[in-house]
């Protein structure tokens, strides 16, 4: 019976012994669950220590579309800033536009929101990334990270409407036909035939 008792302690000996290195050697050499070199590799990386690069502000633009270039640019009239972007008020800056998000109406009816749905005349919100302290330049390309397109805007002194628009003069009646003022078509102008 010894010998019984023997054999099965020595296999579960010999089990055991095989599987403590395999488990050790996949905590690695300092026992915590990772690859030690592998870990320490990536905690420059995602662990929250300091990166070192270029430091980025954000800059906000709006303005007006003065022109949509077919390389991928808008020229645009800046009207407003954030901080970063005040140097740029009242100058005509380009835009390049080719990897930013955009986001307008589909003008054109071609099922895509592209830069080919953006007029001049629009009114545009422009989102970017600038060095920390940096100068901007009005006459450099600044790469936009999104466009956001509100369109044209009504003026505010009454006057004539932006071309493309729809007012008054013109409009289509229900029957239709367009009013362009006093050209006699109308069926109430015309004399009864009897």
């Amino acid at each position: 019976m010894n010998s019984k008792y023997t054999r099965t302690l020595a296999g579960i000996g010999a089990i055991a012994a095989l599987a403590f290195p395999a488990v050790s050697a996949a905590k690695g050499p300092h026992g915590h669950g990772h690859s030690g070199s592998a870990h320490h590799q990536d905690a420059g990386k995602h662990g929250g220590k300091k990166q070192h690069g270029r430091h980025t502000r954000s800059l906000i633009v709006v303005g007006v579309v003065s022109a949509v270039g077919t390389d991928g640019t808008v020229q645009v009239d800046v009207h407003h800033a954030n901080h970063h972007g005040a140097g740029l008020v009242g100058q005509t800056v380009t835009f390049d536009v080719t990897g930013a998000r955009i986001v307008v109406a589909d003008v054109n009816g071609d099922g895509k929101l592209d830069l080919s749905d953006v007029a001049v005349g629009d009114r545009v919100l422009l989102r970017a990334r600038v060095a920390k302290g940096e100068t901007l330049d009005p006459t450099a390309t600044i790469t936009a990270l999104g466009l956001i397109d509100k369109g044209t805007s009504p003026p505010a002194d009454g006057g004539p409407a932006p071309s493309g628009s729809t007012d008054s003069n013109g409009s289509t009646d229900s029957n239709g036909s367009t009013d362009s003022g006093n050209t006699g078509s109308d069926s109430s102008t015309q004399p009864a035939n009897g």
